[in-house]
């Protein structure tokens, strides 16, 4: 009785999944049970505030952890991102495929925004999410060139980034064809963005990971200066 209440359960979450995200779980859990060799990797940053692509989808502390697994040139995980008080804004699980090319990689995402208690909205099941995301990446002379394009909302997000020195610098454009998305229905420049990193040494065998964000969005009109810790 109790493996057949599994099995239903199991169904009902199968069904309720997007065609994207069936093919993302699938292609995982293939990696898990087969033999093909793959590497996996955790971990999480705590953050002063949730600051994404110019804007801010939570204030205050938040704890973001991950998980991934990967063979080869696929690579598939899960991230998260969960405010440390009721009043730091929404949750966040957004599960993601990617795949390298070599000269490009392509990456969907699913971004799902659970309420209290990890419960989804009503009607909706696990990671039949929100909003899903087509990007492609790749290098050229040193140039990091991504763009990102969400479906539901016809929004269009295309970023430089470089480094100069020990300072990570980036662009970003956001377009909003249908709803109000990055640039409040319109578009321009949403991001501009100054990241540093360091290993602060604990012990001769040991060091914490801190990095820090200088974040401008001139469309909005808002700044922000992020710290944070990686474990």
């Amino acid at each position: 009785m109790i493996i057949i209440k599994i099995t239903e359960t199991i169904k009902k979450i199968i069904l309720n999944l997007s065609s994207s995200l069936k093919f993302s779980l699938l292609t995982i859990f293939v990696l898990l049970s087969s033999n093909i060799s793959y590497s996996q990797d955790f971990g999480a940053d705590l953050v002063s505030s949730y600051v994404w692509r110019g804007s801010q989808f939570g204030s205050g502390v938040h704890i973001q952890p991950y998980m991934e697994i990967g063979s080869e040139n696929l690579t598939g995980g899960i991230w998260g991102s969960f405010p440390t008080s009721a009043k730091g804004g929404g949750n966040e699980l957004d599960l993601w495929l990617s795949y390298d090319f070599g000269p490009l990689a392509l990456t969907v995402t699913n971004y799902t925004f659970p309420g209290e208690a990890g419960a989804y909205s009503k009607g909706e099941g696990l990671f039949n999410g929100d909003y899903t995301e087509i990007a492609a990446s790749t290098s050229i002379i040193g140039v990091d060139l991504s763009a990102g394009y969400f479906t539901e909302v016809e929004a269009l997000y295309i970023e430089l980034g470089t480094s100069i020195g020990a300072v990570d610098v980036a662009l970003g454009y956001g377009d909003d064809q249908s709803d109000p998305f990055y640039a409040a229905g319109g578009s321009g420049l949403v991001n501009i963005s100054f990241s540093g990193s360091k290993d602060i040494q604990i012990s001769d065998n040991s060091a914490l990971p801190v990095f820090g964000s200088f974040i401008i969005n001139p469309e909005a009109e808002t700044a922000f200066l992020v710290f944070g810790i990686s474990f």
